[in-house]
C-alpha cells in the first residue's frame, strides 16, 4: 500500500507543469544550470548532448564520423557540482567546438563560449570574474586546455570583446 501511494504521488508530481518544464525535453535541448539550451554545428545540424554517467570528465566533444553525428557526451553528476555560471561556460565551450572551424582549439572555444553567453544575456562580467576564480584552482587537463591560471586570464578579455545581449 505504501509503495502504491508513493508511485501515485510521483505520477501526480511528474504531471505538474512546473516539474515538467524542469526536465530536459530532448538531448537537443538540455537544461544546463536550469536554463534550456541548444547548440547547432557549423553545418546547421543540431548537436545532441548525451548523458554518460561513466564519463570521468564533465564532458567531451565528439566530431562526426561516418554514421555518427557530432555530439557531446557529459556526466550530469560532475556537471551539477560546478557553479551555475561555470556550467553555462562549459556548455558554451562544448558547443563552440561544433561551431568552430578548428574543433580542437581550446582557447577559441573558451572565448566563443563567453561571447555566446554574453550575447544571450546569460552571464555578467561579475560572473566571469567568479569563473576566473574557480578556474584558478583547476588542474591541467590532458585534452589541450591551459592550466587554470593561464586559462582564467584569457576569459575577461574575451567577454569584454563580445557584443552585448540581444534585445
Amino acid at each position: 500500500m505504501r509503495t502504491r501511494c508513493l508511485l501515485l504521488l510521483l505520477t501526480a508530481l511528474a504531471g505538474l507543469p512546473g516539474l515538467a518544464r524542469a526536465q530536459p525535453s530532448t538531448p537537443y535541448h538540455p537544461r544546463i544550470a536550469g536554463v534550456p539550451m541548444s547548440c547547432v554545428s557549423t553545418s546547421g545540424v543540431p548537436v545532441a548532448f548525451v548523458p554518460n554517467t561513466s564519463l570521468a570528465d564533465v564532458g567531451l566533444w565528439f566530431p562526426a564520423w561516418p554514421g555518427v553525428p557530432a555530439h557531446v557526451e557529459y556526466n550530469p553528476a560532475l556537471l551539477a557540482r560546478l557553479p551555475s555560471p561555470v556550467q553555462l561556460f562549459w556548455f558554451g565551450h562544448a558547443c563552440a567546438h561544433g561551431m568552430s572551424a578548428s574543433d580542437s582549439d581550446e582557447e577559441r572555444a573558451d572565448c566563443e563560449s563567453l561571447q555566446l553567453l554574453k550575447r544571450l544575456g546569460l552571464v555578467s562580467r561579475a560572473q566571469v570574474l567568479e569563473m576566473q576564480s574557480y578556474l584558478q584552482g583547476t588542474p591541467v587537463v590532458q585534452w589541450g586546455h591551459q592550466p587554470g591560471p593561464s586559462r582564467a586570464r584569457l576569459l575577461l578579455g574575451c567577454y569584454d570583446r563580445a557584443s552585448g545581449p540581444r534585445k
